[in-house]
């Protein structure tokens, strides 16, 4: 048995598949509109907190080499 057969389907495809709006969810006079995901109803925040995260990373590691020659000037005398 293969792991395709074993396991399904991929969880990228399932991802789409829950995504993927219905047509029609009723037929009685009380169609409610098709919620949407709570992923796009409240987007993440990874993405701003891991670009804050690399820049203050590279501002410490230019605050460190600036630091260190700073250092080396003062005291090589």
């Amino acid at each position: 048995m293969s792991r395709k057969e074993r396991f399904g389907n991929s969880r990228a495809a399932r991802q789409r598949e829950k995504t993927v709006e219905p047509s029609s969810i009723g037929t009685s006079s009380n169609d409610f509109e098709a919620l949407p995901p709570r992923r796009k109803k409240f987007p993440s925040s990874v993405h701003k907190v891991t670009k804050w995260y690399y820049n203050l990373l590279f501002f410490l590691f230019v605050c460190l080499v600036g630091g260190l020659f700073w250092y080396g000037m003062k005291f090589s005398d």
